[in-house]
């Protein structure tokens, strides 16, 4: 089955684009081609991402002032993905080289709080009616 990445869907923002948001949730979770183009162990295929995109966007719906665009938070479904399943982060390991990563949890919220200007672009473009910060309370 497919799976994609390509760098230049990065930039330039696309908010509403499954490009974009499939570029940037590879990109958050490592799951990029080698030099070798061989996705790391347990990478998701483009149809598991991009369900995974389509369950978490929001939408600017006309009942509230919008278009019905809806729009991608990679952020939030990377997070997602990371605590469904922690020991795809966690380690990594080839040819005897291995790597630790940190807790998926403290992963998570980093991905979650450091890319908060996805939140504010979406605010933005809605004029305030869909995305923005929300607070998090963690019990």
């Amino acid at each position: 089955m497919p799976r994609t990445y390509t760098q230049g869907d990065l930039d330039p923002i696309d908010l509403d684009g499954a490009a974009w948001a499939l570029a940037w949730v590879r990109f958050f979770l490592r799951d990029k081609p080698n030099e070798a183009t061989t996705y790391p162990p347990g990478s998701l295929e483009d149809a598991e991402l991009e369900a995974n995109l389509n369950a978490d966007r929001l939408q600017d719906t006309i009942a509230s002032g919008g278009d019905d665009t809806y729009y991608f938070r990679p952020h939030i479904t990377a997070a997602r993905l990371i605590v469904i399943n922690p020991a795809w982060i966690r380690r990594w390991a080839a040819a005897g080289v291995s790597e630790e990563y940190r807790d998926a949890e403290e992963l998570a919220r980093a991905i979650r709080t450091q890319n908060t200007w996805i939140d504010d672009a979406i605010g933005t473009a809605t004029t305030g009616r869909v995305g923005g910060r929300s607070l998090e309370v963690t019990l």
